[in-house]
């Protein structure tokens, strides 16, 4: 498997990916920078969204991404895809988050629209 980052950058870069109705990718995020390394930090509403995302972080030429629990099996998946398995795709993992009224966000975030209010 061919990666697109580089180790002997100067910075390790990862970013996390969490989903949450209302998040807008464009405007909900943030860099975080330490000494060795910067975090992109990105909401958004659906797994398309997130998708989209995820391919951008690979091209920014993050080493890994890490997903919020509210990304279910299926979401994983389709994020692991959306990379094309180039970089690693981790996630906090919940069957069914408690923030979400026990529900998988592979209930919640696969359409592209937020199906239930919290």
């Amino acid at each position: 498997m061919a990666r697109k980052f580089k180790l002997n950058e100067d910075k390790f870069k990862v970013a996390f990916i969490f989903a949450n109705e209302g998040c807008n990718p464009k405007k909900d995020r943030s860099i975080i920078e330490s000494e060795k390394i910067i975090m992109y930090v990105v909401g958004c509403a659906d797994y398309s969204q997130a998708e989209t995302v995820a391919q951008e972080m690979l091209e920014e030429g993050c080493a890994a991404i890490d997903l919020c629990g509210a990304f279910g099996n299926e979401g994983v998946a389709r994020i692991s895809k959306a990379v094309d398995r180039q970089i690693p795709v981790g996630a906090v993992h919940f069957d069914f988050h408690p923030a979400f009224r026990d529900k998988s966000g592979d209930d919640l975030f696969q359409k592209d629209f937020w199906c239930i209010g919290l």
